[in-house]
């Protein structure tokens, strides 16, 4: 086999070619500075977040906003967390929810409360909606919530990535109500059927300008603060990101950094800024970002497929004519994702057409016994492991309906080992829809 191909990044201990303003070297980053990080590093994140991300479309005076560096977006969240929140308070979530958020919330004792979501991600009207939940929040609770944190791009469970009507709807309620925590680690790894035009206008990036651009294009007062991460596009280990927010909430963010994680790592933070800045630039940038989304939606695509031709039970039963019976049984749905590196989600809504299923619950068993079995077999017996869905549950009365659910992985191992262990788990819930009652049990 040929050995991968490698490239060597080299920083110079004093940088002389260069004005401060963007030289990156050795002397400076391995060596005490402030939270704010690299200037080379953060003008390039400026231009990027501004002129490319947001298309120019901030919705205040750009001048009045800002980038901070953080050790990615968990950094990000505590800190805002510790520095903006006040104990006894409650924070918005989504039903389905990134589990770090809780354990963030936990040391700092802040509530958390879950609003509803559907195909669309957080429902800003309807029962359990954002605005049913404001409107008559029970103030035996505490306060009522100022904070709401959300991932709008791939969100984590579901996948699903929130439109502009719908975020524009949830901005208006927030407007009389929060500050937006807005986590966006997916931003760039967007499949929905927008995100494949062709761009209107005269755009440097075409691929950045389809791309749906999160709330601070919505953001008229100053209420969003944007987490951004490196994570998902250099390396999940390099612990660096960024924030995005107006001044005086990044001015108060930035006392909080210098008073506890301090600077940025320097090693982390020479390598990455030396690659993006010096050796990619913007186009290099950008390209790299680009190629990413089509990989991970290539993998996203052939699950999706594998999922959707094994999703339903064929049996073909010999009749006593001169025909055979064919009957076919679905035996479970799935959401491929709109975004993100890993979130297709499998939907039980079909579990009650086992052959077993009424038997299995006259045993005393549960829909939800009868999931778990059904992870357990896979596991078992094909050695695949989605993530069960009850993990995610925003809130202990989201739990039945999370447990309902499992969520899989299309980033995390190679792809013929991708499409090898789909269709073992395939062959796992075929093989799960012949067991008897007592044997599932």
């Amino acid at each position: 086999r040929k050995p991968p191909s490698s490239s060597h990044l080299n920083i110079p201990k004093f940088e002389l070619s260069h004005p401060l303003s963007t030289h990156i070297d050795l002397s400076t980053t391995l060596q005490y500075s402030r939270a704010t990080g690299l200037p080379a590093h953060t003008n390039f994140l400026r231009k990027f977040a501004f002129r490319h991300m947001l298309q120019g479309e901030l919705g205040y005076d750009e001048t009045e906003a800002d980038i901070l560096p953080t050790f990615s977006n968990t950094d990000g969240i505590s800190k805002v967390i510790g520095a903006l929140e006040t104990k006894g308070d409650t924070m918005l979530i989504e039903s389905y929810c990134y589990t770090s958020v809780m354990t963030i919330t936990a040391p700092f004792r802040i509530g958390t409360c879950a609003v509803a979501m559907d195909a669309g991600g957080m429902m800003a009207e309807g029962e359990g909606g954002l605005r049913d939940v404001l409107e008559n929040w029970d103030f035996k609770k505490g306060r009522r919530p100022h904070f709401m944190y959300t991932v709008t791009v791939g969100q984590n469970p579901t996948g699903v990535t929130v439109r502009a009507e719908r975020r524009r709807k949830i901005y208006k309620l927030c407007e009389r109500f929060d500050v937006i925590i807005e986590d966006t680690p997916y931003w760039n790894l967007q499949y929905t059927p927008e995100s494949h035009q062709f761009p209107v206008g005269d755009v440097k990036y075409p691929f950045l300008a389809l791309l749906e651009k999160g709330y601070l294009t919505e953001d008229t007062s100053g209420r969003v603060i944007r987490l951004d991460t490196f994570s998902k596009t250099i390396a999940l280990g390099c612990r660096l990101g960024w924030i995005t927010t107006q001044k005086v909430i990044e001015g108060v963010l930035i006392t909080a950094t210098e008073s506890s994680t301090q600077r940025l790592s320097g090693f982390v933070h020479a390598m990455v800024a030396e690659l993006i800045c010096h050796e990619w630039g913007m186009d290099g940038w950008v390209m790299w970002l680009e190629s990413l989304l089509g990989i991970y939606e290539e993998r996203m695509r052939l699950m999706a497929d594998i999922l959707s031709w094994g999703k339903e039970k064929i049996i073909i039963s010999p009749n006593n004519g001169d025909f055979d019976v064919v009957t076919r049984t679905q035996m479970y749905e799935f959401n491929p994702s709109d975004g993100g590196i890993g979130r297709i989600q499998y939907d039980s809504n079909k579990q009650t057409s086992h052959p077993m299923y009424e038997e299995f619950l006259e045993r005393g068993e549960t829909k939800a016994n009868m999931i778990e079995k059904l992870w357990s077999w896979g596991a078992i017996m094909q050695m695949t492991l989605p993530c069960p869905g009850g993990m995610f549950a925003g809130h202990s009365n989201c739990r039945d309906s999370a447990d309902e659910f499992m969520r899989f992985c299309f980033a995390a191992v190679e792809v013929e080992e991708l499409k090898s262990a789909t269709e073992r788990w395939v062959k796992a819930v075929n093989e799960f829809w012949e067991l008897k009652a007592g044997k599932i049990e």
